[in-house]
């Protein structure tokens, strides 16, 4: 693998969680009148990249590879169901917290999440680097939980948490549901079938809940502002992130890659909110999100020292600027 293309990888990856930056923002620029309610955008978001990704999957590898893969029915069921959760979970949180705080804290919180399950099923090692990152990343909920104004969390703050922390351990259900198919089937295939299935999951619970009414959803988008906002929901920062993201990460080998998607992605999110829709943080708000970021950077400083220690090792990592 040559540098050029671990580069190219990078910037993908780049490319990717700025995308995926801008899911916040696009759903809250949809007209209020549009009547589109959190559940009704979930559904819309994976109906439309689910079988687009699908499509492509099927040009690049061929419908008879994708007839012959085998994807296990019980893990794409709970991809399914976990991204159904995420969907609706994320969309909810932007209108009780905000896109700033939502992507801070969907962000940051699935992989101390993922830690502290890995702890539960003996799977990880408990080290202090990761009990400092878990402190760190308590204190920033509980700053991102204090109003500046009543110095107490709001009613709207304390439901929007709580579904943040549901949404995040969606994700790490979902991701590792991903991983686990990916590793007997094309991750394009993955995650077209996973999508797709998970945009009929949200349609039957709508169906069934009739709460939103989903038939609201096609005469919604005969307004052409609204239209070009789900339609670019699903093709930007859905279908073609998670392209983006694929070929990012078969390009690089750099344990920076992800870190990278990280880092990224809330600040672009954060510029982009207070710039389009002036949604600035109060100042315990701002603080609790940098401590969830430090939080992040220990954990992964943590890990990498863990992993040279099991592999024998005290060279350091290269980092990203001198790839």
């Amino acid at each position: 693998m040559t540098l050029a293309s671990e580069k190219s990888g990078i910037l993908l990856v780049m490319v990717a969680a700025s995308l995926w930056a801008t899911v916040g923002v696009g759903a809250q620029l949809v007209p209020a009148s549009a009547g589109l309610a959190p559940e009704l955008l979930g559904f819309a978001r994976t109906a439309i990249a689910g079988p687009v990704i699908l499509m492509l999957a099927i040009g690049k590898f061929g419908l008879g590879r994708i007839a012959a893969a085998r994807i296990n029915p019980s893990g794409l069921l709970l991809f399914a169901v976990s991204n159904a959760v995420f969907q609706v979970g994320l969309f909810r949180c932007f209108t009780l917290l905000g896109v700033t705080i939502t992507v801070f804290l969907t962000v940051c919180l699935p992989p101390i999440i993922a830690m502290v399950f890995g702890w539960f099923q003996r799977r990880e090692e408990i080290t202090a680097g990761n009990v400092i990152a878990l402190g760190y990343s308590v204190a920033g909920l509980g700053l991102i939980a204090v109003n500046n104004d009543i110095g107490r969390p709001t009613e709207a703050q304390i439901s929007g948490l709580a579904l943040a922390v549901i949404t995040s351990i969606a994700f790490v259900t979902m991701s590792s549901a991903a991983r686990s198919a990916s590793r007997t089937s094309p991750p394009m295939l993955v995650a077209g079938a996973g999508l797709s299935l998970s945009s009929l999951v949200i349609f039957l619970l709508l169906r069934i809940a009739n709460v939103p009414d989903i038939s609201r959803l096609i005469p919604s988008l005969a307004d052409p502002s609204v239209l070009g906002l789900v339609l670019y929901l699903g093709l930007g920062p859905t279908a073609l992130a998670y392209i983006c993201y694929c070929k990012g990460i078969a390009k690089s080998r750099s344990s920076f890659v992800a870190l990278t998607a990280t880092m990224i992605e809330p600040a672009v999110a954060a510029l982009l909110a207070i710039w389009i829709l002036a949604d600035s943080p109060s100042t315990t708000e701002t603080m609790g999100c940098m401590l969830l970021m430090m939080a992040m950077l220990i954990l992964w400083q943590s890990e990498q020292k863990l992993a040279l220690k099991r592999a024998g090792t005290s060279n350091p990592i290269q980092p990203l600027n001198d790839l």
